[in-house]
């Protein structure tokens, strides 16, 4: 179905500080290379609500978890009309020294790219939104909608794998029971992993997730209980004391992984036990989509259980503030 009549459509903006929802957003005009997609869910994540509080200074329309359907795109092999989608966030110039280099470098490193609801480009918190073709990727029909919005906060969590940071038989640990850290919790539990421990504060949370690792409430007394045991370190509480908890817990000559932003005072961080331990620290943003969709497919991921709630698109503005409630975990939208 397309709509060629309709120039203006719903959504959720931010402007001036404010959001707000609004019925008068202009419809996005798709160009040759890009398609035009109907958005039909929408997942809120931590930075839509980082973004409200002034993260990045962006104004305009927020979201950038989606599913939609395909309603007008050029011939092409990768997506057609009528077809359920999720999409890469990263809009990239084709024409810098990263995407010469192609793959990841392309797809996370473009010197030049917007960045949906964060850098120059509105979010998926519309009725409709447009991104290039080769974003796109097509859902299989066995992921469900409320799985398939998982898609981009999955396919972050899978760029630790991507990266190549766990071998066989390490010890890891992931820090944070957050929406992030659960999803790479369950991504950790597809590897061969000699011990997997999640380490939170809500042992309500932890249990969202099965699988074969342990569980462990953090206290006073974790850091010193736990010290050196882990080969590899997954920081995703986006707090300094868990990036002092990673240092501890994190053997000497191992790896840190830092899936979450963060600002620390020389009061609350440390570099010593970094410098000391001669730890790697590594960055790890956006992942490979097909690495999500295939886990979702086969089951091996199934993300559903961290879903608090669903509300309908009308209420936008009540579902944002819901997620930002304490212990709430993933709010999705449905149109």
């Amino acid at each position: 179905m397309i709509y060629p009549d309709l120039f203006a459509m719903q959504g959720v903006r931010l402007s001036g500080g404010q959001v707000e929802f609004s019925s008068d957003l202009p419809m996005p005009i798709a160009s040759e290379n890009e398609a035009l997609i109907r958005v039909i869910r929408v997942g809120i994540c931590n930075t839509d609500l980082e973004v409200i509080k002034g993260y990045s200074g962006f104004q305009g329309v927020l979201g950038h978890e989606f599913l939609g359907i395909v309603e007008k795109v050029k011939q092409n092999p990768r997506v057609g009309v009528g077809q359920r989608v999720v999409g890469e966030i990263n809009l990239v110039c084709d024409d810098c020294a990263n995407c010469s280099l192609g793959g990841f470098h392309r797809r996370n490193h473009c010197l030049k790219r917007t960045v949906l609801r964060i850098v120059k480009k509105n979010g998926c918190m519309s009725e409709f939104i447009s991104l290039p073709i080769h974003n796109l990727y097509v859902v299989p029909e066995a992921i469900p909608d409320e799985r398939a919005v998982f898609a981009e906060p999955l396919a972050a969590a899978f760029r630790i794998i991507e990266q190549r940071l766990i071998a066989e038989g390490d010890a890891v640990a992931v820090i944070g029971d957050g929406k992030l850290g659960l999803l790479i919790t369950e991504v950790m539990n597809t590897q061969r992993t000699s011990k997997l421990t999640l380490f939170g504060r809500h042992s309500d949370k932890m249990d969202k997730i099965t699988g074969n690792f342990d569980r462990v409430i953090v206290g006073d007394d974790t850091a010193a209980k736990y010290e050196n045991m882990f080969d590899v370190c997954v920081e995703a509480s986006g707090k300094p004391s868990g990036l002092m908890t990673a240092a501890s817990v994190t053997k000497p000559l191992g790896t840190v992984v830092l899936k979450t932003t963060c600002a620390a005072d020389s009061s609350s961080f440390n570099t010593a036990p970094f410098v000391v331990k001669e730890l790697k620290i590594i960055g790890s943003r956006c992942g490979n989509f097909q690495m999500a969709l295939n886990a979702m497919e086969d089951g091996s991921v199934d993300p559903t259980a961290l879903i608090t709630e669903i509300y309908p698109f009308a209420q936008a503005l009540k579902a944002l503030e819901h997620a930002g409630t304490r212990g709430v975990l993933k709010i999705q939208l449905k149109f």
